[in-house]
């Protein structure tokens, strides 16, 4: 009965969303356009405390390879400055407090990052810098004129620009009709609604068409409640494509239907993908969220927090872009310090891109980066007053939101399902084999809260206050460069006799029925070995990703010292389930050679077929290539392999004489479409043995992989959007798949 109620609603209530953006250019007037305001005078410049806010970012410029560098900021004259360091990918500083000196290696791929808060700025305030022994300096008056300033000394590049903060504040709730001091009362978070106007170029018109629908009938599930929430917020990809002004007017038309004040978060659909914030500080790409904010509440903000009842409410910006936090590192800032005044109280914390572990391949590398990721956790657990972390852009089934709520540090993190976009594969019927679409409600009783999500079909299903605990011990990767990892000299538990132990594994999303991932230590044919299996998930429906898979993975971290040596290893196929001659699908042994923490050698050993898309887009750099090599896929006997890692890299011009750790990843993946059974195999007796010569396998040297046996995305149709879902297009290649 209510799989009709809710089909009549939508072919009654929803026609126009389903035919076309007709109906809607009738209603639209459009939103009133918004620049954001680039300073003309000094004043203009300051924050909101009086302080000029200076950034500083350092790189190499040529050499891939780190390279030490000595910065110090001099206190400029008798103001004070304030200084703190951001290595996002890099390792940390070394401070030398008493002379304002910062010792530190970067190189070409990932910047160091300082933000300098200066105390009673003039446009002739001097900055004066030393950079590995030369001073520089400039004038705020000529940074301000000039908008960035580049110094290059010994291969080093030190750009410097001005950091504003006009779109940070505190929102007075009284301004949206809302009274402070009220102990009980609701609000509701609509995750991904990520609709517009189909008609638009670009637009994907049948996958929009169906998110419109949804968010028609989220928004009448919001208007149902009784009492009317205090308001309601929108967790990010308010529109589809790349933040089109007409996406934004269409939705505006759909949410401005909400009774209660609707307040915005930015996610990643609401600028174009290739935004970039330098030179200077660029904000333009916000110009039509701004617009479409500040038409439906009056603000202008992308990070803004406000108090209501007891409780403390912070929204915080996503747009998950390259180089967005790097170009704003007083974010983070900004953050401490109203974390810090509101210690007292009881927070709330909103964020688009989620900060706790999903469990599916596409939310390892399209997520915020484990440095992002660490430093906006520290800084919510310092107090010990963050209750709740809520999060989108997974598109998550209920199902799967409600196994991947967790808590880590006090804090209670859960991915919320859309309220428009359709699911992402888990590989898992839904809890109630209908729609995911709806909204999460949040009942506010003095200083506790009930949290609970209604679907589009008026199912609820509430969330345990008590959550299970995540273990950073048991899943070091979520939060841990592979650089960071504990290196030793030899392979540990090499023959897994010790299960899992000293091997570093992610959290992966399991299914309760026929997990499509499997990482077991097992006995094989007399062997203690790993066991990896990967398949495509079970259960597919209209709407879900078809991406590769390649998440399955583990890996041990060595230090590589002064003798050169070879990684030996045993391996054999499980022919129970090794699949098919001609499946997309295989096993791996991927290693990943750091400086530092910079990555200089990336090479794969695959076994069956090889998937040209294996990276770590947070540690990867295109100047330093992922090579591929093959490794005999016999079904009927174990295989012994000694892989002579360095000569198989060696001729990519790279010097590789600083190298000070190798990771060895072991791992298996599937192109999580067509009709193959799986891939299994087993791994066991790895060691580092010495240098005796090539890479080796029984009979003979290893080979390049042969171009036909490794998927190249770039050999498809990139990807496609089919009633909602990405889907990569197989049969420009294999008409099998």
């Amino acid at each position: 009965m209510k799989r009709r109620k809710f089909i009549s609603r939508v072919g009654a209530g929803s026609s126009f969303f389903l035919l076309g953006s007709a109906a809607v250019k009738t209603q639209q007037q459009g939103l009133p356009p918004f620049q954001y305001a680039q300073p003309t005078r000094f004043s203009e410049v300051l924050n909101q405390n009086g302080q000029f806010q200076v950034r500083l970012e350092i790189r190499t410029m040529d050499q891939l390879a780190p390279k030490e560098v000595r910065l110090e900021v001099r206190e400029p004259g008798a103001q004070q400055s304030r200084v703190k360091a951001y290595p996002f990918a890099n390792k940390p500083e070394r401070v030398d407090e008493a002379n304002r000196t910062y010792t530190f290696e970067v190189g070409k791929a990932f910047p160091f990052v300082f933000a300098v808060w200066i105390d009673r700025p003039e446009p002739g305030t001097n900055v004066n810098l030393v950079l590995n022994g030369k001073p520089m300096e400039f004038t705020l008056g000529n940074l301000v004129e000039r908008r960035q300033l580049s110094y290059q000394e010994d291969g080093i590049q030190l750009s410097c620009n001005y950091l504003l903060d006009k779109e940070m504040g505190v929102l007075d709730p009284a301004k949206l009709g809302l009274a402070k001091g009220q102990k009980q009362f609701s609000f509701v978070i609509l995750a991904d609604p990520q609709g517009g106007n189909p008609d638009t170029p670009k637009a994907h018109p049948t996958r929009m068409k169906i998110h419109n629908a949804f968010i028609w009938d989220s928004v009448n599930r919001v208007n149902e409640l009784t009492p009317q929430p205090a308001f309601s917020l929108v967790l990010g990809d308010i529109v589809d494509n790349q933040g089109e002004a007409a996406h934004f007017e269409a939705m505006h038309e759909y949410l401005k239907g909400i009774r209660s004040p609707l307040l915005y978060a930015i996610g990643n659909h609401e600028t174009r993908y290739q935004a970039s914030f330098t030179p200077g500080y660029r904000m333009e790409e916000f110009d039509a969220y701004f617009s479409a904010q500040k038409a439906m509440n009056g603000m202008e903000w992308l990070l803004y927090s406000f108090d209501l009842g007891d409780w403390h409410f912070i929204v915080w910006p996503d747009p998950l872009r390259s180089n967005f936090f790097e170009t704003h590192p007083h974010y983070f800032d900004w953050l401490e310090e109203d974390l810090e005044k509101n210690k007292d109280k009881p927070t709330l914390f909103f964020q688009h891109v989620p900060t706790h572990p999903i469990g599916i391949d596409p939310l390892i590398n399209y997520a915020e980066s484990v440095a992002v990721k660490r430093l906006v956790l520290d800084i919510l657990a310092k107090h010990g007053n963050v209750r709740y972390v809520f999060s989108g852009h997974v598109h998550i089934p209920i199902r799967a939101s409600l196994k991947t709520a967790t808590q880590y540090k006090g804090m209670r993190m859960i991915n919320l399902p859309a309220a428009g976009y359709r699911p992402r594969a888990f590989g898992e019927e839904e809890v109630h084999g209908g729609p995911s679409q709806g909204i999460l409600v949040v009942e506010v009783n003095g200083t506790t809260c009930n949290v609970y999500f209604k679907t589009v079909m008026e199912e609820v299903y509430s969330y345990p206050e008590s959550l299970p605990e995540f273990s950073e011990t048991k899943f070091p990767l979520w939060l841990n460069y592979k650089w960071q990892l504990e290196a030793r000299p030899e392979i540990r538990n090499g023959d897994f006799s010790q299960g899992l132990a000293f091997w570093n594994t992610r959290y992966i999303y399991g299914e309760d029925e026929n997990p499509s991932n499997r990482m077991e230590v097992r006995k094989f044919q007399g062997y203690q070995t790993l066991y990896l299996f990967s398949s495509k998930r079970k259960y597919h429906i209209p709407g879900q990703d078809r991406l590769p898979q390649t998440i399955n993975h583990l890996c041990q971290t060595i230090a590589i010292g002064e003798d050169p040596f070879l990684i030996r290893l045993d391996y054999c196929l499980d022919k129970e389930t090794a699949g098919l001659p001609d499946s997309w699908a295989g096993g791996f042994v991927w290693l990943e050679g750091f400086q530092g923490s910079v990555k200089l050698l990336n090479l794969a050993y695959w076994i069956g077929k090889g998937n040209s898309q294996l990276s770590d887009r947070f540690t990867d750099s295109e100047e330093v290539p992922l090579l591929h090599y093959e490794l005999p896929a016999s079904d009927e006997r174990w295989q012994e392999a000694r892989l002579n890692w360095r000569q198989d890299y060696g001729d990519q011009g790279l010097d590789l004489s600083g190298l000070d750790r190798l990771v060895i990843n072991l791992g298996t993946w599937h192109i999580n479409d067509g009709n193959s059974p799986g891939f299994g195999v087993y791994f066991t007796n790895l060691k580092r043995i010495p240098d005796l010569g090539e890479s080796q396998v029984a009979g003979g040297k290893i080979r390049n992989m042969p171009d036909e046996a490794l998927w190249r995305m770039n050999k498809y149709e990139p990807f496609v959007h089919i009633a909602g879902e990405h889907r990569y297009i197989m049969s420009t290649q294999n008409p099998k798949q």
